[in-house]
């Protein structure tokens, strides 16, 4: 008798333990919903103005990807008429903006007659990765022109040694530092000019290329990251915003003629930065790409390889191929892996038009 009553006592401890789990996780959907509504009444009243809200605008289809974990749980409750709606928001706001990606790419129209340029984008971290596999991923890319951002002396060299046959056209201004910035290209480079804005040591390429007769402008772009990135109260993207926005006032829209601007903005595509250059140029990704294309982080070299899957991949999409209306993107991807890099590269096929 005495041991019956024990086991029950054992099933009866159990069953309230797994109860109090239960409604823990409840509970915490329910926070969580609601901390998803103050953040998205933040984004439409108070906007990027205050930190917290620069700083959860990265990470918009995470927040929905949470959402949509709670949203199936809460299922599951008696309370589903609660607990499901207050998941609800987020995920349409998710829909939203990124419902386009998610489905397949269509055939780009009006791209009949134009002449074919694969165009790349590449954050090669010379600091810290390997040039051996930096110059494997740039031969696998196979693209006409490859701007490159943190360019050191001895990736420049090895560069310049092993690719001047595939691209007979380089300029490279490399540092020992984040500073350093190139292009590679298959056509004639007419001129080019290293520059900073902003006060700031960053440095960005301007080039004038011929492409079959036709000068198209590159820019090679390296906007500084936010300050103090991953900390909500302290996040601050205004050195960043600053150095766009010259760029964008100062340089991009005084060109007339065929326009292309890549590299990493270190802005996520939720930024008010990046609507301001939405306004007059296409992002190739967003209009021929499939999926989020994230691109930074990936693994950083030297950390330990027994990761998950979810934690090797990118959280977010900083890196870019923007274009003027003289192109039509007809595909774009994002590199499999970042070849001992911390950002993957951004590959896109673009149709210049007659």
């Amino acid at each position: 008798m005495s041991a019956q009553n024990n086991g029950n006592t054992h099933s009866g401890g159990f069953k309230q333990v797994a109860l109090a789990g239960w409604n823990l996780v409840l509970a915490g959907g329910l926070v969580y919903g609601l901390a998803m509504l103050c953040f998205l009444a933040a984004r439409l009243t108070i906007g990027e103005r205050w930190g917290p809200v620069a700083m959860a605008n990265n990470f918009v289809p995470w927040w929905a990807l949470g959402a949509g974990v709670f949203g199936v749980v809460s299922v599951f409750s008696r309370r589903r008429w609660l607990l499901v709606p207050v998941q609800a928001p987020i995920i349409i706001v998710f829909l939203v903006l990124y419902g386009d990606l998610l489905l397949p790419h269509k055939s780009a129209a009006g791209a009949n007659g134009g002449r074919p340029l694969t165009v790349a984008t590449y954050n090669i971290l010379s600091r810290s990765s390997e040039p051996d596999r930096i110059i494997d991923m740039i031969v696998r890319m196979d693209a006409d022109i490859v701007g490159l951002q943190e360019l050191g002396p001895a990736h420049a060299e090895q560069i310049v040694a092993e690719l001047s046959q595939q691209y007979p056209y380089q300029a490279l201004e490399p540092h020992t530092s984040v500073y350093g910035v190139g292009l590679l290209s298959r056509f004639p480079i007419r001129e080019y000019d290293v520059f900073r804005l902003a006060s700031n040591n960053m440095r960005h390429m301007r080039a004038v290329l011929d492409v079959d007769g036709v000068p198209v402008t590159l820019y090679v772009a390296h906007p500084p990251p936010p300050r103090d990135a991953f900390s909500p109260l302290t996040y601050d993207a205004g050195g960043r915003d600053d150095v766009i926005d010259a760029l964008r006032e100062n340089y991009l829209l005084a060109e007339t003629g065929p326009l292309l601007v890549v590299g990493d903005f270190n802005a996520s595509d939720q930024s008010d930065v990046y609507h301001t250059l939405d306004v007059f140029l296409d992002d190739a990704f967003r209009e021929a790409g499939q999926g989020m294309g994230f691109t930074f982080p990936d693994r950083p070299p030297g950390r330990v390889r027994i990761m998950s899957p979810l934690v090797r991949a990118p959280a977010v999409r900083i890196d870019y191929i923007w274009y003027s209306a003289h192109f039509v993107a007809l595909e774009a991807d994002v590199g499999k892996d970042g070849a001992s890099s911390d950002h993957r590269p951004v590959i896109a096929r673009l149709s210049l038009q007659e």
